[in-house]
């Protein structure tokens, strides 16, 4: 396993054991959960109700991608799920929401928005494709919150790889999968870097 398939393979299971700890601790206890509901909101008074619960599990974590762990931990909190999601990116969750909702072009015109979204705008989109799921009761769509969570940290990447895997993926448009693989491990290798060097 090279270096940054040992980076990123740790990275999504950090984040998995996050979101695991953040699930026990809100398990049974509604106003919790309730106030990671109101904390998709965005607004800095409800986020602050969710630090107690998140913030000690995100030490050695810089500021702005502690706003990507609590922005998932957030939606993890509002769309639990029973089973354990397929480890996918999350446009393949989109493309299921679109499927369930012929002839309706909602979600599809949703997911453009998101791939064109800034990093500092695109928990709107996000939050709003993940309510739409939620809402599907007859069909239950789940999200890899993990892979999520390493998605956003690499979305503001030059070559916008993970807006073109997910572009890829919902409009299945299939690509080497090792090409992509490497590209991938590039953009992570090159992000990680960058990440090195800021501190």
């Amino acid at each position: 396993m090279t270096r940054v398939q040992t980076l990123s393979h740790n990275r999504l299971e950090r984040a998995t054991r996050f979101l695991q700890a953040i699930q026990e601790r809100v398990k049974n206890d509604n106003g919790t959960r309730a106030a990671f509901k109101r904390a998709l909101s965005g607004e800095t008074y409800h986020l602050r109700k969710v630090y107690p619960f998140v913030l000690p599990y995100l030490e050695g974590i810089s500021e702005w991608q502690q706003d990507i762990w609590i922005f998932v931990a957030c939606l993890s909190v509002y769309h639990d799920q029973d089973v354990e999601p397929d480890p996918s990116n999350f446009a393949k969750s989109c493309r299921e929401l679109q499927d369930s909702a012929e002839p309706s072009k909602g979600p599809e015109k949703r997911f453009k928005s998101l791939l064109e979204a800034d990093l500092d705008y695109i928990q709107y989109p996000i939050t709003a494709l993940v309510r739409q799921m939620k809402s599907k009761s007859d069909k239950k769509i789940s999200v890899h919150y993990p892979a999520l969570i390493a998605d956003l940290f690499l979305w503001n990447h030059p070559n916008q790889i993970v807006q073109d895997r997910w572009a890829r993926t919902f409009w299945k448009i299939s690509s080497s999968e090792s090409g992509e693989k490497k590209e991938v491990d590039d953009a992570v290798s090159e992000a990680i870097d960058e990440v090195e060097t800021d501190r």
